[in-house]
């Protein structure tokens, strides 16, 4: 019978942000993963992380290159999947090996994309439990009144699903500004729709605390050192 405080390596090392699990069997595949000094060789392996000692050979984080990216999608191109007479992200810009999108943009939505390699990061930011914003500006056909932004404010089911709590701002009579914790299937379309006022224009400006800013459309930018280390941080990640 398997002890309660005993956890799968491959499980306890993306927990603690140090590498994604798909990537920790990749590593005890390559014998790159010790428990008290022997090598492991069976992925499924587990262990008391308050008795037992984990380590790993440099050479795997020297063979993990890591990319991270922002980019800036822009109209009618979809993020992933295109179907026939489409184009997708990967089709108009160079990734490298194994870069993928972070979560979508529909097809007539514009602005920031994360795109990355890195299978931890990819979870901290897409998993419901961590609660990282992302910031929507949107514009309507129509004046919308206070009465249509409080009604979409309120909205606190979807799909069957509580909501977590949405904060809405105006910008003008005919655009407002909306965040959102999570990032349910075209959520801010569906709630703006629920309410009577069909979106005009809908630009993703930020997510965590990572800013479009000057990011033109079709535009990709790496990540810098600096703003790898602040990721981490901010993902309550290991630095690696």
């Amino acid at each position: 019978m398997e002890s309660p405080k005993t956890v799968r390596i491959q499980k306890y090392l993306s927990d603690k942000g140090i590498v994604s699990r798909r990537k920790a069997e990749e590593w005890i595949a390559a014998g790159y993963v010790y428990l008290n000094g022997q090598k492991v060789t069976v992925p499924g392996t587990r262990f008391d992380p308050s008795k037992d000692k984990i380590t790993i050979d440099p050479k795997a984080k020297e063979s993990q290159k890591l990319a991270y990216f922002l980019f800036n999608k822009p109209r009618g191109i979809v993020t992933v999947n295109a179907q026939k007479g489409e184009k997708e992200i990967k089709d108009i810009i160079k990734l490298p090996a194994g870069v993928v999108t972070i979560g979508r943009l529909d097809k007539d939505s514009t602005g920031l994309i994360f795109l990355t390699n890195d299978g931890v990061v990819a979870r901290r930011i897409m998993e419901s439990q961590f609660e990282h914003e992302k910031e929507y500006e949107v514009r309507f056909f129509k004046e919308i009144p206070d009465s249509a932004l409080n009604m979409i404010s309120r909205r606190q089911y979807m799909f069957g699903e509580k909501l977590k709590p949405i904060n809405i701002s105006r910008l003008s009579k005919f655009s407002i500004r909306i965040i959102l914790q999570e990032g349910k299937n075209r959520q801010v379309r569906r709630l703006c729709e629920s309410a009577g006022f069909p979106v005009k224009k809908l630009k993703r400006v930020r997510i965590l605390d990572f800013e479009l800013g000057g990011l033109q459309p079709g535009e990709l930018r790496q990540l810098s050192p600096k703003e790898v280390r602040h990721l981490y941080k901010f993902l309550k990640i290991e630095v690696r």
